[in-house]
């Protein structure tokens, strides 16, 4: 698996189109009124979790999971999301100019752990746009960092954070006696819906799904109150039919799983700013450096 997990990162850096280094200036705005100046600043970083289930023995299970987390170097990841928050604006708030910041990654110390990874980003992010002088000169800032889930949710694993892929390769246990899926004898239809590489939707029970954990922050740029925040945990759920591979993981080709990836992970960021968002969480104003709820 760790072969598959490589070649996959590999991929996704090359399918990735990298913003350079001009195009991270700002936006054109539209003309005759005082256009508004918005800072996208992505700070999730270079770090991609692949999370595998495992088959589990008995029922005592802590962690029925294998974890891996991978850099992604180049800002990859970070680009792509500031991507989609750009689309988003362009549509939302037109007359606006668009600065495009991708905070460098860390190297996260050890003795942080991956739960409280949300909140020591989420606080490092603040103390440098604190010092950024230029902020004078800006109205608003969407920050994007990461969020934390615990518990596992519509099919996902537990314990996930930021963006990754994970990966469901099991089928439901519901045999008869024969050996046989008892629900598909009596017609029963089970698993998840899950979109093919054609962009149909299919029933699946063992499916790959790019995810995209994080918390979209916006503040006043010039008092760093938040003004709003908004949990995402946006995933996508992915199944090839027509694929014969044993092992779901290995059912689409890794440069095509890449592109795939990107493209959610900008089209998450895209829904996160725009009317297709459905729940986002508006909370008193506070004074920065506060941690995420």
């Amino acid at each position: 698996m760790r072969s598959t997990q490589s070649v996959l990162i590999s991929a996704l850096l090359s399918a990735a189109t990298i913003i350079s280094a001009t195009a991270l200036s700002s936006a054109p705005a539209a003309a005759n009124t005082a256009p508004t100046q918005i800072a996208l600043i992505s700070a999730v970083g270079d770090q991609f979790t692949l999370v595998r289930q495992n088959r589990s023995v008995g029922s005592n299970v802590i962690d029925n999971y294998a974890r891996r987390t991978v850099t992604v170097p180049g800002q990859a990841i970070n680009h792509a999301i500031l991507r989609g928050l750009d689309r988003a604006l362009a549509i939302e708030t037109p007359n606006s100019n668009r600065i495009f910041l991708a905070l460098a990654p860390e190297e996260t110390p050890e003795s942080i752990l991956p739960q409280d990874r949300e909140n020591h980003v989420y606080q490092r992010a603040v103390r440098l746009i604190e010092a950024m002088p230029q902020r004078k000169d800006w109205d608003q800032i969407v920050l994007v960092t990461p969020k934390w889930l615990l518990s596992a949710r519509s099919g996902m694993g537990s314990k996930l954070t930021g963006v990754g892929l994970y990966v469901q390769p099991l089928e439901s246990d519901s045999l008869n006696n024969d050996g046989n899926n008892f629900a598909t004898e009596i017609g029963l239809t089970l698993g998840d819906e899950a979109e093919t590489p054609n962009k149909d939707r299919a029933r699946t029970q063992t499916y790959l799904a790019p995810f995209f954990y994080t918390n979209i922050t916006t503040l006043d740029a010039k008092t760093l109150k938040v003004i709003k925040r908004e949990a995402r945990h946006d995933f996508r759920k992915i199944f090839d039919p027509e694929s014969a591979a044993i092992d779901v993981q290995n059912s689409i080709p890794t440069d095509k799983l890449a592109g795939m990836i990107e493209r959610f992970m900008e089209t998450a960021a895209f829904r996160a700013l725009t009317k297709q968002s459905s729940s986002v969480e508006i909370g008193p104003v506070r004074t920065l450096p506060d941690a995420p709820k």
